[in-house]
């Protein structure tokens, strides 16, 4: 099946609002079988440079913007956290599909990161979550489980967050249903506070929390009351969200320029002024966007003040 008109331009109209969609839906079903289904560096060094010529010109320049973000936001974080508990010496644990992108490109630099699905933790954990037994052999099956835990490494769960309650959510969930192990090996860290500098002088904030990262994700959608698909949506290929070849499409063409800025060793930040004019024209008014923001700078302060109490 080829990616049709509508189902491409409907696609892009939801969730990309390209302007010259016609370019992208040409140029979208001669490129899509033509890189490799697993990307990384490897795999795009081997694309021929016709086809990285017609990707570089073509691409959407928002597409490229986020993808050296991603890049540039995968580096930093791996950097600290190589300056805080050794070089790789860790496991990141990525929750859910807003910081996937960057922990799948932080385990390209060298770090250990597991991404795993699991949403809608906002709220707190429902009295009765079924199919956790399920859920234990997916962790078991990437490797995160007691014997994983039993020694001195240090597992982070990542994410990002508004106040902090999914991610320490989340850590009860594993605490309490999954896993046996040290509590002091676990603990959760918001990519807010890691990127802080960047999230509040550059509207990076706005990128999450619209989620406009979890197109990228590798990773589908996976309610806690709903945990049997889990193998299912932690396989991009198997995922709801990516049923579609324009879904499909979307994501390879991020991860050939993710790649292919990290084979150039192009780590630099570059401010993402399509996607914030985007999304300042169409989602929210200078206004809204900055009751959110100090809203989100309030709630972060009051969770570090938590921390150091």
């Amino acid at each position: 099946m080829k990616i049709n008109n509508y189902i491409f331009n409907n696609y892009i109209f939801n969730n990309i609002s390209f302007y010259k969609q016609k370019n992208y839906y040409r140029i979208g079903n001669y490129c899509l079988d033509k890189i490799p289904d697993k990307i990384n560096s490897a795999a795009i060094k081997e694309i021929s440079l016709p086809l990285k010529l017609l990707l570089r010109c073509f691409s959407p320049k928002r597409i490229k913007e986020m993808a050296q973000i991603n890049l540039y936001a995968a580096n930093k974080v791996k950097s600290y956290f190589d300056s805080l508990y050794g070089t790789n010496n860790y496991t990141l644990i990525a929750i859910g599909r807003s910081v996937a992108s960057i922990a799948e490109t932080a385990k390209a630099l060298g770090a250990d990161a597991k991404i795993i699905p699991l949403s809608g933790l906002k709220n707190g954990l429902p009295q009765n979550i079924p199919n956790t037994d399920i859920y234990k052999k997916y962790l078991d099956s990437i490797g995160i489980n007691k014997n994983s835990l039993a020694g001195k490494r240090q597992h982070i769960l990542i994410d990002y967050t508004y106040s902090g309650n999914s991610l320490a959510t989340a850590q009860s969930f594993l605490e309490q249903n999954c896993l046996t192990f040290n509590k002091e090996q676990l603990v959760h860290i918001s990519i807010n506070n890691l990127l802080k500098d960047e999230f509040y002088n550059n509207e990076w904030d706005l990128l999450f929390s619209l989620n406009r990262f979890k197109l990228y994700s590798m990773v589908g959608k996976l309610n806690i009351n709903n945990l049997k698909n889990v193998f299912v949506q932690a396989n991009v290929n198997t995922a709801e969200e990516y049923k579609s070849r324009a879904a499909k499409y979307i994501r390879k063409l991020f991860l050939f320029h993710v790649f292919d800025k990290f084979n150039s060793n192009k780590f630099k930040f570059v401010k993402p002024d399509k996607e914030l004019n985007m999304l300042n024209k169409h989602y929210l008014s200078q206004k809204a966007m900055k009751a959110r923001l100090e809203l989100s700078i309030k709630r972060q302060n009051i969770y570090l003040e938590r921390l150091t109490e």
